[in-house]
């Protein structure tokens, strides 16, 4: 959840993790955070301030050489199809209780974010503007923070399987 002071930011998270490696069965489970770095090095501070979490990484975008998701509007749509698909097949579901300070108002939040979240449409004003449309739950005053963080975690698992089943392949075709 975003807060004005990055230090108290920084703290919730690793607190998160803290929490998390409490449950049994994941003390010794590798961490990835993955956050969106639309906005400036966010996501590099984030990096620099919980770097001595233990077994604890940060996703990086080997493209750009970069720490961090850049969540484009391509990424987004297809983040909120796999979404989709995954409720849709009844593959998404919510540890109960929610590793949270509040589990259930955070499920609450979850709920009422979803609901909101949607595509816009912006039509444009003349014959030289393009019409617009982008998926968000920013619409009267609302967020949509808790959403992004559910597609995140479905679009980037996804991902990483992905690229390790490919790794898989190519160490057994070299070898």
């Amino acid at each position: 959840m975003p807060t004005a002071d990055p230090g108290k930011q920084f703290d919730l998270v690793a607190h998160h993790v803290r929490s998390l490696r409490r449950e049994p069965g994941f003390s010794a489970s590798r961490v990835i955070i993955y956050v969106e770095r639309n906005l400036g090095f966010e996501a590099e501070h984030h990096k620099r301030a919980l770097k001595l979490l233990p077994n604890t990484v940060f996703y990086t975008d080997e493209s750009h050489d970069r720490v961090g998701v850049l969540t484009t509007n391509p990424v987004k749509h297809a983040m909120c199809q796999l979404v989709v698909l995954m409720l849709e097949e009844r593959r998404l579901h919510l540890r109960k209780p929610l590793v949270s300070r509040d589990p259930r108002a955070m499920a609450l939040r979850l709920r009422e974010q979803m609901d909101v979240y949607s595509y816009q449409f912006k039509t444009a004003m003349n014959t030289f503007q393009k019409d617009q449309v982008a998926i968000s739950g920013k619409v009267g005053g609302m967020k949509d923070d808790i959403c992004i963080c559910l597609q995140l975690a479905c679009y980037f698992t996804q991902l990483e399987r992905q690229r390790d089943a490919q790794l898989n392949k190519r160490q057994r075709v070299g070898a």
